[in-house]
């Protein structure tokens, strides 16, 4: 017999091996001798296990080593030769102790056929070399691969078994958005050189094809970074080939884009083509934009190495065109800030500063970034004071009563706005330039309080009926001490109160703390019974706006001064003997008494329980004056978990069915460390101090029967930087608007728990705080073809009654643009003035919404950012309240979409109102 070898014998694995033995087990064999075709010296393991039974794995090189192995046999065992010897060579004898009496064939397909559980294999498949063959077997997991669909192993399964098991990319169909996020996790970083390095080329080669092959136009650039093993690359290089392919580059920037695309070849040949870097770059955007609130981690390693690369590839002058690379929004930022303090220094023309500003905004706006920086809200703030101090000043002549209505809608914001901005950014150009703003809104703030302390003055020192006069068509500014006896119990007396004193708390503080109530914890904002407009009401604290004056006088319902003791005594005689009505007041110590684990001191929500024994429940929360000692009042952000208990009393208040009233003995001014102490040895807070014949630029006397000093005299503070104390986080006691100012809110838990049947008010946010600003350009003009398209006026704040034929499911008012009487219409007009529109109106007769807030909606869906804005500020525009403003749209729909068109569309996010600008002017026939 010629002992002559087998050629081209098949390197034994162990998943080789375990493949013939599962083949042999499918046929009912549970131990015994196999034999295959094979190279000895390729056994990779001589001993294991298969479902805990013994595999022996021996090699034979001639029919006496063979029968040598037979004779070793131990029954129950599996036992392998592996043999390059021909069936002659180890004759019948040998054949004959074999499963099936013959040696299989070591045919790595075969084998994986088996693995996988399928009757055949996809020629496409098949056509690969054997060793991709035996890799997938190698591969294959303790549990297995999946079996193969409908019995046939394609390629596409085998690779996406890989894939998943391997790889961790396990996604069905595989996409180019799937690649890239799977590259954008930690895990997924060194599984390609794991899979190679285990597994072996052949393997890992196919996979990173197959892969590629998935994404489509990006296959080439794909397949380039997998080869290369830069993975963790792929959405850097991405984000950097948006600004490689952008196709508006000017000729200075397409150069730039070109020497970069050189310096680039090193990682993406030049092979690798522009629509494939385009795909690239634009999913990969799509990626960063998915994951970043997701897993903020991973998206900001990934942004740090992509503006590595812009240093590294020299085009960072292009960096600035990109929504994504966080040095873009660096460059944006900077270049922002820097046109900000140009203008607040006085430089260029009002038109051309909206135009850059609201411009330069935008881009900032429409950065990724600029969703979580820590610069986002002092650089909203910034833009916000801006645009406030584009409005033209209060008029000089205005009342005690405008001015403080003033402070509430206005004023407060601006307040809230500086405090976002003074908290400053870690950028020191930027930081400068956000303080430059600062500065000249606090200037602005000073003439104001300024004017604001001479009007409280000249009227404190009116006769008592006169003082007492604080009406107008718009409704009552009312007087601390009236607030109960007049307001708060007449409405406890029809239904249960809940009234929530917030010492210290600022008309800037409760835009905070109105807005989480409303928008994050579900409370409905109303108008006061006495309210004309759909604004927050406003008080006048007492003089001096210190606690022991204002807080006892508001609880006692008379001007008077005292600690605790007094308050309760008074409180007790004005509800019980006076208006006699059942009431609990609750301070510090009844608040805070809470038994271990429970949010609400026990007789606290008892009372709030009481809806028929206790129709009114006082409450006084102390964080906001606390804070003003020992904390940071400008600094923190003042929602209703910022302030002790507020939450759980909103809860509990809810849970009953209480209506709340919210209001402050006074409000504040912060410490910036701007202002200077003046020491004087008759101070009576630190804001305030008795008179001595010397009255400086920044102070004011007061005098009558609400000064409750000795002698019914005082001089107070009004310059935010003025104080007569020891340097604390803030302080009150003067005359400025801040302090003596104090919004009155009313809070319903549900639209239908209305008894008193007030109406709803629509958010609060002045037109500036959201709404950009925009240069009137005509609608119908159309020789400038630079014109903006944005075809909007300034917009007014003055909230105009709207006429009605009837009434109306909308109450509340819209804000309406103002137009002179040779103004060019607005794009809102020009619709409304449209023979399509009064086809609208004629077939959609019963929609409630009005011409006016239709002007109201399309002008500032028009003056937005991308047409786009949220409910929040249609709501405004639209003058209704947020629990409305759904039904508003809709009806405003049914106006403006003809045949279905879509000119106004709620986003996917269910939240963002969108505008087709488009689509409206063709609809309507309104042409530039």
């Amino acid at each position: 017999m010629t002992d002559t070898a087998l050629t081209q014998a098949v390197p034994m694995t162990r998943r080789l091996i375990l493949a013939k033995l599962e083949e042999a087990a499918q046929k009912g064999y549970r131990s015994g001798i196999l034999g295959i075709t094979g190279d000895p010296k390729s056994i990779s393991q001589r001993e294991f296990n298969r479902g805990g039974q013994p595999v022996r794995v021996v090699g034979a090189r001639s029919a006496l080593e063979a029968r040598a192995h037979i004779a070793g046999y131990r029954p129950g065992e599996w036992l392998v030769i592996v043999t390059d010897r021909t069936p002659e060579d180890l004759g019948a004898g040998v054949l004959s102790h074999l499963i099936w009496a013959k040696v299989r064939s070591a045919d790595p397909w075969e084998a994986l056929r088996t693995a996988f559980k399928a009757n055949r294999i996809d020629p496409a498949l098949a056509a690969h070399r054997r060793e991709l063959a035996i890799g997938l077997l190698d591969a294959t997991p303790a549990a297995g691969w999946p079996p193969a669909p409908a019995g046939v192993l394609t390629r596409t399964h085998a690779m996406s078994a890989v894939a998943a098991e391997r790889l961790q990319l396990d996604h069905t169909p595989l996409d180019l958005l799937a690649v890239l996020t799977w590259s954008v996790w930690p895990n997924s970083l060194t599984s390609l050189a794991t899979l190679r390095s285990t597994f072996g080329d052949s393997l890992t080669d196919e996979v990173i094809e197959w892969i590629a092959d998935s994404t489509e136009t990006a296959a080439p650039a794909i397949h380039a970074l997998l080869t290369a093993g830069d993975l963790a690359d792929m959405v850097p290089i991405g984000l950097v080939a948006q600004l490689l392919t952008d196709t508006t580059l000017n000729t200075e920037d397409r150069h730039t884009a070109q020497l970069g695309r050189v310096r680039l070849e090193p990682k993406l040949p030049p092979a690798v083509s522009m629509a494939a870097l385009t795909a690239l770059g634009n999913a990969s955007a799509a990626v960063v934009a998915e994951l970043v609130d997701k897993h903020p981690a991973h998206v900001r390693r990934v942004l740090q190495r992509a503006d590595a690369l812009v240093e590294e590839l020299q085009i960072g002058a292009l960096a600035a065109r990109s929504d994504t690379l966080r040095l873009g929004y660096r460059q944006r930022l900077a270049k922002l800030g820097r046109r900000l303090a140009q203008f607040c220094d006085g430089q260029g023309s009002q038109p051309e500063a909206t135009s850059v500003v609201e411009s330069s905004y935008a881009r900032v706006k429409n950065h990724l970034e600029h969703r979580t920086a820590a610069e986002a809200a002092p650089i909203d703030a910034a833009v916000r004071l801006w645009r406030w101090m584009q409005r033209p000043a209060e008029p000089a002549n205005d009342t005690l009563t405008a001015r403080a209505r003033r402070h509430i809608s206005e004023d407060g914001w601006v307040d809230r706005a500086i405090n976002d901005a003074a908290k400053g950014v870690d950028d020191p150009e930027l930081g400068r330039d956000i303080g430059t703003v600062v500065t000249a809104a606090l200037a602005r703030r000073d003439v104001s309080e300024r004017a604001f302390a001479a009007r409280l003055a000249e009227t404190t020192g009116l006769a008592d009926d006169a003082a007492n006069s604080l009406i107008d068509d718009a409704g009552v500014v009312w007087h601390l001490e009236d607030l109960l006896p007049q307001l708060v119990l007449p409405m406890a007396k029809k239904a249960p109160v809940l009234f929530l004193v917030m010492d210290g708390m600022s008309a800037a503080a409760a835009v905070e703390i109105a807005e989480d109530a409303t928008e994050n914890r579900g409370w409905i904002e109303a108008a006061l019974p006495t309210a004309k407009t759909n604004q927050r009401s406003a008080a006048l604290a007492v003089l001096p706006s210190v606690t022991e004056v204002s807080r006892a006088s508001l609880l006692c319902g008379t001007l008077t001064r005292g600690q605790q003791q007094v308050e309760r005594e008074g409180y007790r005689k004005l509800t019980a003997e006076t208006a006699k009505i059942k009431a609990e007041l609750f301070h510090k110590k009844g608040v805070d008494t809470t038994a271990p684990g429970a949010l609400v001191a026990d007789g606290v929500g008892a009372a709030i329980d009481n809806m028929d024994g206790i129709p009114l429940v006082t409450v006084v929360l102390n964080t906001i004056d606390d804070a003003l000692d020992r904390s940071d009042p400008a600094g923190t952000s003042w929602s209703a978990d910022a302030v002790k208990h507020l939450a759980p009393l909103l809860d509990r208040a809810r849970s009953a069915g209480r209506l709340v009233v919210m209001t402050a003995d006074h409000g504040h001014v912060v410490e910036r460390r701007l202002g200077t102490q003046r020491s004087y040895p008759g101070m009576t807070s630190g804001r305030s101090r008795v008179p001595d014949g010397t009255i400086a630029v920044d102070e004011i006397e007061v005098h009558g029967h609400r000064v409750l000093t000795e002698g019914n005299r005082a001089v107070l503070a009004i310059s935010e930087g003025l104080r007569y104390g020891p340097l604390k986080a803030g302080y009150h006691g003067g005359a400025s608007a801040a302090e003596v100012v104090v919004p009155v809110i009313a809070l319903l838990p549900d639209e239908q728990l209305n008894p008193l049947g007030l109406n709803l008010l629509p958010p609060q946010e002045p037109s500036w705080w959201d709404v950009p600003l925009s240069v009137e350009s005509p609608v119908g003009d159309s020789a400038d073809p630079a014109a903006s398209s944005k075809a909007t006026a300034a917009r007014s704040t003055k909230r105009k009654p709207v006429a009605q034929d009837g009434p109306t499911l909308f109450e509340t008012t819209p804000t309406s643009p103002t137009t002179a009487k040779d103004a060019v219409p607005t794009l809102g007009q020009a619709v409304v003035a449209s023979t399509v529109f009064a086809d609208q109106r004629r077939i959609a007769s019963r929609i409630a919404v009005t011409d006016e807030q239709i002007v109201a909606l399309v002008d500032a869906l028009a003056g937005a950012t991308s047409n786009r804005l949220p409910l929040s500020q249609i709501a405004t525009a639209l003058g209704v309240a947020l629990v409305r403003v759904r039904g508003a749209v809709s009806q405003s729909q049914q106006l403006l979409n003809v045949e279905g068109y879509g000119v106004l569309t709620i986003d996917a996010d269910g939240q963002t109102v969108v505008l087709s600008e488009s689509v409206l002017r063709d609809q309507f026939e309104v042409h530039r």
